[in-house]
């Protein structure tokens, strides 16, 4: 995927953001999105629609996607959205689902304690907005097009792409993330398969960056302006 194939979102009329969108790149970032979609649990690509399933080492409930079955009344069952797991949850293992869901306390037990109360509907939430972003993908012919209504949750989803895609590339710092534009930006052939493969990241990762940034300010720009109240 080369650096420069996407462009930033830009405001178009209906109004609708939109940002270019090649068949490849189409390719890739379905790629990537189910990725992290299976990261967070849930089952890829478009029957699953981001729908969590119960693995080992996760909540023993499955995490619902309000768009997978729209018919269901979630007031038919008041106390459902109550149902927590018989104990505390522990911390993930993988670097990048630890990104996407961080301890909310630095105590190991109250960390653990919260995961139990709230890390269901926050998979829940993150896979929402992973199955909105996956269906503007889906439906890019060839531009990729956001409603208002959705961009902030495919706001979102982007930033959960890009990440994971750090933890992946080691971006910890200001500095590293210079370095990965960096890797992406070089030309010529790669000395070795590994390289290329950090090539190819780097450059998804750039890409990402790009629309996320675009979008979010966009979103930005849309904010109605702050009135001036005066001094007390």
């Amino acid at each position: 995927m080369p650096v420069d194939a996407m462009r930033a979102f830009v405001l178009a009329d209906g109004p609708t953001y939109v940002a270019a969108l090649e068949p490849a790149e189409r390719t890739v970032l379905l790629d990537v999105v189910d990725g992290v979609v299976e990261l967070l649990g849930g089952r890829a690509g478009r029957a699953g629609r981001g729908v969590a399933e119960p693995r080992a080492g996760q909540l023993e409930d499955p995490v619902a996607d309000p768009l997978e079955d729209p018919l269901e009344d979630p007031l038919e069952d008041p106390l459902r959205a109550l149902r927590l797991g018989a104990g505390p949850v522990s911390t993930p293992t993988d670097p990048a689902l630890l990104r996407l869901l961080p301890d909310a306390a630095a105590d190991r037990w109250l960390a653990a304690e919260l995961r139990r109360l709230t890390e269901s509907d926050l998979r829940g939430t993150k896979l929402n907005h992973l199955a909105r972003l996956r269906a503007a993908i889906e439906d890019a012919r060839p531009d990729l097009a956001v409603v208002p209504r959705d961009a902030p949750a495919v706001a979102a989803a982007l930033t959960d792409l890009r990440l994971v895609l750090a933890s992946r590339l080691g971006v910890q710092s200001d500095a590293d993330a210079d370095a990965v534009y960096d890797l992406a930006a070089q030309d010529g052939p790669a000395a070795t398969q590994p390289e290329a493969t950090a090539r190819f990241l780097a450059a998804v990762y750039t890409v990402l960056t790009e629309l996320q940034e675009s979008l979010v300010g966009l979103l930005v720009d849309a904010l109605p302006p702050v009135r001036d109240t005066g001094s007390v």
